[in-house]
């Protein structure tokens, strides 16, 4: 009895692993076919360098932006020295 229930459980245990392997594969499918018709989209290529564009212009803000704050704390700094020549 013992030795058929360990049998019954370890058929049951290939079974769900070859369940779940299956499972996996059928996902690795179904992405790549999605992906390749995602690809094929000619909406993709208008949103890919609409993208481009949009990461372009944020390069340009981040360095104005950089540019900008090095200004102010520079004015922060000066003002600070001409506080403290003034209270001395």
């Amino acid at each position: 009895m013992e030795e058929m229930l360990g049998f019954f459980v370890l058929v049951l245990t290939m079974v769900g692993l070859v369940g779940v392997t299956v499972w996996l594969c059928c996902f690795i499918v179904e992405s790549l076919t999605k992906t390749r018709q995602r690809l094929k989209d000619p909406r993709y290529d208008a949103l890919s360098k609409e993208n481009k564009r949009l990461k372009g212009f944020l390069a340009e803000a981040e360095e104005e932006n950089s540019r900008l704050r090095e200004i102010y704390c520079s004015e922060r700094i000066r003002h600070k020295t001409e506080a403290g020549r003034n209270a001395a």
